[in-house]
Formats: C-alpha cells, structure tokens, sequence
C-alpha cells in the first residue's frame, strides 16, 4: 500500500467515525423522552331536551281502542300546550297495538301509546314534569322508565369547546413535560407522539349515572403527550 493511498484511507476513517458518533449522538437524544397527559374540562348546560309521555291502553274493540286513544292524544296535547310547548316541538306520536292473549285478561286488545317532544327550552320540561299529577287525574297512567320516557337532556355544541379544551389539554401536558425536565435536568424537545384523547360527556354531579338525565354536564378530555427529553 502506498502513502497515498494509506493517506486517503485514514481520511476516510477519521470521517466514518465522526459520522458514527454524530449517528449514535442523534439516537442517544432521539431515545430520551417523557410521557404527560393534559386534563381539560368544561362545565356545560343541555341546549336540547327530548321528553315522552307513555301510556298503556286497554279496549276490546278497535273502536273502543281508537276511541281510547284520541282521548288520550288529546289530554296528553292539551296538557303539554298549557306547559308552554307548541305542536312544532312534539313529535308524531307512536302506537303498537297487540292482541292480550293472557288468560286472565280483562280486555282483548292491548296498546302501547307515545308522544313525545323535542324541545331547546330545558327549564320549561323541568317545570313540566313537576306537574304530571294533573295527567294521572284524567284517569291516564304514566309509565315512568326512564330510558323510554325520559327527560333526557343534550349537549349538541360540543364542536364549539372542541378547539379550546384542545389547546388547554395541550398546555397542561407541556406544563407537566417541562417540571419533569426541571426535576431531572433536562430541557424539553419536540412532540414525540401525541394522542388527543376521547371526549366524554359526564354528569355534573360526576355521579356514575349516564349524563342523559342530567341538565348540567361536564365535558372531559384527557390527551397523551411524549416530548422528547434533550
């Protein structure tokens, strides 16, 4: 081997092992890095309410049950108008009529009748349903499962929190990324990975009921966050 040639190859060793030190530099850092999560909550009202009177109906014709039935539409309509609501705000009413087959039954025909309403004035059902007393003394029974006749309250402008409970969660994560650096001497990096999170619509009691049946809401998003470390 010549001195030229053992020149440029030592040139090219010298320059290999920078290169390797500088690449195993950037895995070193690449390596380090923090895992935080951001906590954003909102505290919200319902901005739609979806409310549904129910009754059983009982007849041994299917004139008596039609005869049944529009008495009870009318009651039922009459009352949810003297409650302030408008026809605008009810909803076609729902009807499934059986034949009682039971043998001890003391009608032939059975029905299952509904009116419901969907309205934005939350306080109006509130005071409404205080008053259903003055339905049971027409002679009309209400059934009173909450799933199928409600009140159920929503919360539909969810999009608008959406960008701000964001940043907030954002913030937080940064927060809780930068006092660990502080604690282990280091120096907060880029975004690593990131995961938003799942929102969640909870009561406003933070009870373990389903937030439906309630009017005030907390609105909740827990976002993941990993910064590297430098």
């Amino acid at each position: 081997m010549n001195l030229k040639t053992s020149i440029y190859l030592g040139i090219s060793m010298i320059i290999s092992s920078i290169i390797l030190a500088f690449g195993f530099s950037k895995i070193k850092e690449q390596v380090n890095f923090v895992t935080v999560k951001g906590l954003s909550e909102k505290e919200v009202v319902a901005d739609k309410a979806w409310w549904s009177l129910n009754t059983q109906v009982s007849a041994n014709t299917t004139a008596e049950m039609q005869r049944n039935i529009q008495y009870i539409e009318s009651q039922f309509k009459t009352f949810l108008k003297d409650n302030g609501f408008t026809e605008d705000e009810m909803n076609q009413a729902s009807l499934n009529v059986y034949q009682n087959n039971y043998k001890d039954a003391t009608s032939r025909l059975q029905g299952d009748y509904k009116l419901s309403l969907t309205t934005n004035d939350i306080e109006k059902v509130k005071d409404a349903i205080k008053l259903t007393g003055d339905i049971f003394s027409k002679g009309i029974l209400l059934q009173s499962d909450p799933w199928s006749a409600g009140p159920k309250y929503y919360f539909t402008k969810f999009k608008s929190l959406k960008k701000e409970m964001l940043a907030e969660a954002t913030k937080e994560a940064k927060a809780a990324a930068q006092e660990f650096a502080d604690n282990s001497g280091s120096n907060v990096g880029k975004i690593r990975r990131a995961n938003q999170g799942v929102f969640q619509i909870l009561p406003g009691d933070r009870t373990n009921e389903n937030e439906v049946f309630y009017s005030d809401k907390i609105v909740r998003v827990v976002s993941t966050f990993e910064y590297y470390l430098k």
